[in-house]
C-alpha cells in the first residue's frame, strides 16, 4: 500500500483522557455525608471497555491509604484497527493526595507509539513544577496551580458532601496535562434519578449521573451508579463511536479484545471526483438536522474561506496558493511579531530541544536556498523520504520519537515536518482536516471519497502556508479542507482536537464547483 492509501482517521487520545476523567468524577456517596472519612486501606476496580459495541480493552483503577496521604492510579489499554494494522494505546495515571483531598504531586504515563511520554508534576506553594519525558530527554516547566483542583481522592470527597439527591449539580475542577498543561478542566456534575440501563446484557436499576465538561466544544459523560454509589457504567459519544466503559471482575476486563474498525467508516463520500489539476473547488457541508451538534465555524486560512449558510450547513471554497509570490518572499520578510513566537517553540508534540531534531534539520537543510519556500520544500521532501515505515499502526508519534523510528502515518509525517521547520526557524503549526482519498487498494478509480488526514502549515512572507509531507505536495492541492488548526503546542490543546468531535461520522460533503 503506498502513501496515498493511507489516508485516516484515529479517534483522538483526547476522547481516552475525557472519559478516564468522567469516571473518576462518578459520584461514590449516595447522600451527603459528615461522618468521620473512612479512607481506603486499599480498593480496587475493574472494568471493560466497548467501543462501537465492541470489547477493545480495559480499565482499573486503585486507591491506597499511605501513611498521610492517599495513592490512586487509573490504568487504562485498549487497541483499534485501522485496515490489517492494530494501533495499542494506553495510560497510566497515579496521584498522591493529603488525607484532606490536597494535591501532592502525579505521575503521567501515555503511550500512543512506540515511546511512552511521561508527564511528572509536584504541587507546592500554588505552583505546579511539570517534567515532561520521552527517551531520556526531559523538559521543564512551572505554572500557576488552581487551589481549587482535586485528584481523585480530592473529588470523592468533595463528593461526599454534595450526595446523590435527584437534581444535584455542582461544578468540579481537575488537572490532566495530556488535554491541558496551564490550567483546570472544569466539569458540572447533574444527579438524576433512578433508571434501568443494560450491564453487559442485564438490566438493572441505577441512579443516572450527568458530567460535562466544559470545552470549546463541550462534552457530556453519562454514569450510572448503584445504590452503594460505586460508578457501574460510563458513556460518551464522540460522533464516530460510543465509548462505554463497564464495571466486571478481572477476569472479564482482562479477556481477549476484539479491536474495532476505526478507518473505513470514517469516509466521506462525494458524488465526483476532483481532477488533479483543478485550482479552486466550493464545497458543500452539512451536519444532519437532527444532531445535537450543529457545523462548526471551519478555519480561514491562506487556501480557504468559510460561509455559513445555516446552523447545520455552510459553503466553503479552498484554493491554491500561488506559489510564485511565496518563492518571491525571502529570509528578511520574516514576521517577528509576539503572535508567531508560540509556533516557533518547542513542545512535547514538536520537541525541536531534542539534539537528534536540530541535526535532522540542518542535514534537510544542507543543499538547500536560504529562502523560506525553498526551505519549506527541501524539508517536506526529506520528510516524505525519511519516514520510511509507511505504517498504520502509530497512534499519535512525538516528532523526536518519528525521528527515531521513522514510522508512522499523516499525523507523524506533520509532526516530524513541523518540528524541523522550527527547528529551521520556519514558524509552523499543523492542520487537521479531510482531503480526497487518491485511486488506489481503498478506493476505485471512478469512486470518490475524503478521508481524514493531517497536514502542516509553515509561515512564509506574512501568510500561512500548507505543505504536505505525507502526500508529497508542496504546492498543496484544492482538495485539502481544513477543519481544525493545531497548534502542537502545550497549550491549546482542547480547541484544535474538541473542535472535530461533531464532524467525526456525519459530515456530509457534496462538491458545487470547480475550476480547473
Amino acid at each position: 500500500m503506498t502513501t496515498h492509501d493511507r489516508l485516516h482517521q484515529r479517534l483522538p487520545a483526547v476522547a481516552w483522557a475525557i472519559l478516564a476523567i468522567a469516571l473518576a468524577l462518578s459520584p461514590r456517596a449516595t447522600a451527603a455525608d459528615p461522618a468521620p472519612v473512612k479512607f481506603p486501606d486499599h480498593e480496587e476496580e475493574w472494568f471493560v471497555v466497548k467501543l462501537q459495541d465492541a470489547k477493545c480493552g480495559y480499565m482499573y483503577s486503585i486507591s491506597d491509604h499511605v501513611d498521610s496521604e492517599v495513592h490512586t492510579r487509573l490504568f487504562l489499554h485498549f487497541e483499534l484497527a485501522r485496515g490489517d494494522a492494530k494501533v495499542e494505546i494506553t495510560s497510566d495515571q497515579r496521584y498522591r493526595e493529603s488525607l484532606e483531598g490536597q494535591p501532592l504531586a502525579f505521575q503521567h504515563e501515555t503511550t500512543m507509539g512506540q515511546l511512552p511520554v511521561v508527564y511528572r508534576g509536584a504541587v507546592e506553594g500554588g505552583k505546579l513544577r511539570l517534567v515532561t519525558e520521552q527517551a531520556g530527554a526531559a523538559r521543564e516547566a512551572v505554572y500557576d496551580f488552581d487551589p481549587q483542583i482535586r485528584f481523585a481522592w480530592g473529588q470523592l470527597l468533595e463528593q461526599r458532601k454534595r450526595g446523590l439527591a435527584p437534581g444535584t449539580t455542582y461544578s468540579v475542577k481537575t488537572y490532566e496535562p495530556t488535554v491541558r498543561v496551564d490550567g483546570p478542566l472544569v466539569m458540572e456534575v447533574k444527579v438524576h434519578g433512578k433508571e434501568k440501563i443494560d450491564v453487559l446484557g442485564t438490566p438493572r436499576p441505577l441512579y443516572k449521573v450527568t458530567s460535562t465538561l466544559l470545552l470549546p466544544t463541550p462534552i457530556t459523560t453519562e454514569s450510572w451508579v448503584d445504590d452503594d454509589a460505586a460508578p457501574v457504567i460510563a458513556s460518551v459519544d464522540f460522533g464516530i463511536a460510543r465509548i462505554l466503559i463497564c464495571r466486571a471482575s478481572k477476569e472479564e476486563a482482562l479477556e481477549k479484545s476484539a479491536a474495532p474498525e476505526l478507518f473505513l467508516s470514517t469516509f466521506v463520500n462525494v458524488d465526483r471526483r476532483i481532477p488533479a489539476n483543478a485550482s479552486e473547488v466550493t464545497y458543500r457541508l452539512r451536519l444532519p438536522d437532527k444532531g445535537k451538534w450543529s457545523l462548526p465555524d471551519l478555519p480561514k486560512t491562506s487556501m480557504q474561506t468559510f460561509k455559513r449558510t445555516s446552523a447545520h450547513e455552510g459553503t466553503i471554497t479552498v484554493r491554491r496558493l500561488d506559489w510564485s509570490v511565496i518563492r518571491r518572499a525571502d529570509a528578511s520578510s520574516a514576521d517577528p511579531s509576539p503572535e508567531l513566537a508560540p509556533f516557533c517553540k518547542a513542545s512535547t508534540m514538536l520537541d525541536t530541544d531534542d539534539p537528534r531534531i536540530k541535526r535532522l534539520a540542518r542535514r534537510a537543510l544542507s543543499d538547500a536556498a536560504a529562502a523560506p519556500a525553498d526551505k519549506a520544500d527541501a524539508l517536506r521532501r526529506f520528510v516524505g523520504d525519511y519516514v520510511s515505515d509507511k505504517g498504520l499502526d502509530v497512534g499519535f508519534a512525538t516528532a523526536s520519537e518519528v525521528a527515531r523510528t521513522r514510522a508512522g502515518d499523516c499525523t507523524e509525517h506533520a509532526a516530524l515536518l513541523a518540528a524541523l521547520a522550527r527547528a529551521a526557524g520556519l514558524p509552523a503549526r499543523g492542520v487537521s482536516g479531510i482531503v480526497q482519498i487518491p485511486p488506489g487498494p481503498l478506493m476505485p478509480t471512478k469512486a470518490s471519497a475524503f478521508g481524514y488526514h493531517m497536514w502542516t502549515q509553515v509561515h512564509i512572507g506574512g501568510q500561512w502556508v500548507d505543505i504536505d509531507a505525507a502526500l508529497a505536495q508542496t504546492e498543496c492541492d484544492p482538495t485539502h479542507i481544513a477543519l481544525s488548526i493545531m497548534p502542537l503546542n502545550d497549550e491549546g490543546v482542547l480547541d484544535s482536537m474538541t473542535s472535530l468531535f461533531p464532524l467525526l461520522g456525519r459530515l456530509e460533503l457534496e462538491v458545487i464547483n470547480v475550476k480547473e
